[in-house]
């Protein structure tokens, strides 16, 4: 029987392909709230490489690796935000009316819970086309995950026509609650904004085929305070 090389039972066990992947997954998030804090804090994006990797604390090299292109940083903080939306989604009462659940869950997402920071946001990254598509951008690729947790909450198939057009309801409320408030930046809240989108749509398209429609939500953020 062969001896253990030296120092072998000291060292870690090798990580798993995705073990590495979620390593990597995270320390770009990390990196990009961070940048995202900076924007907010500083009111510009106008950093080089160098000032956001050392903010980040990462090297320039693997701010390169994380992010080809400047605007990508903001893309992990955005893109986890929709996430969570989405997976709390499959978590609400699964008697609730779905418009209801889609309004409290907005009403306390980030962009709703820090108006004033949102606000600082939306007009760093509008002072760049860059920044602003990346914004966009990452709404409309959103509408994947909110249409597979609609599709799960209504029993629907993921690939549904109904689940696909309720998703492109609430990304087009999400960005006119997100950009409404970042240009005008009083009136409405994100949360008042978006609750009243989804309140001019019928209960139908959020109702489970055969059974009847709810109560349409309140245009307003009650719900979400209950």
């Amino acid at each position: 029987m062969s001896r253990p090389q030296r120092g072998a039972e000291t060292q870690p066990p090798a990580r798993t392909a995705r073990e590495v992947v979620e390593a990597k997954e995270q320390a770009m998030l990390a990196a990009s709230r961070a940048v995202v804090e900076l924007f907010v804090e500083r009111g510009t994006n106008d950093f080089t490489i160098r000032e956001l990797a050392a903010h980040a604390g990462v090297s320039e090299r693997s701010f390169y690796r994380y992010f080809p292109r400047k605007e990508d940083v903001v893309r992990p903080f955005l893109t986890a935000g929709a996430a969570r939306i989405a997976t709390e989604l499959t978590e609400r009462p699964p008697g609730e009316p779905l418009q209801t659940s889609l309004a409290v869950i907005w009403a306390a997402s980030w962009a709703a819970t820090h108006v004033e920071q949102l606000r600082q946001l939306y007009r760093v990254l509008r002072t760049s086309e860059g920044f602003r598509a990346q914004w966009f951008q990452i709404m409309a690729d959103s509408e994947r995950l909110w249409a597979d947790a609609i599709a799960a909450r209504l029993g629907l198939e993921p690939r549904s026509h109904q689940a696909a057009l309720a998703a492109a309801v609430v990304s087009a409320a999400a960005r006119l609650s997100t950009v409404d408030y970042g240009e005008a930046g009083h009136g409405e809240s994100p949360a008042e904004l978006f609750a009243t989108a989804l309140a001019m749509v019928g209960p139908r398209l959020f109702t489970a085929p055969g059974s009847p429609p709810p109560a349409p939500v309140r245009e307003s953020t009650d719900a979400g305070r209950a």
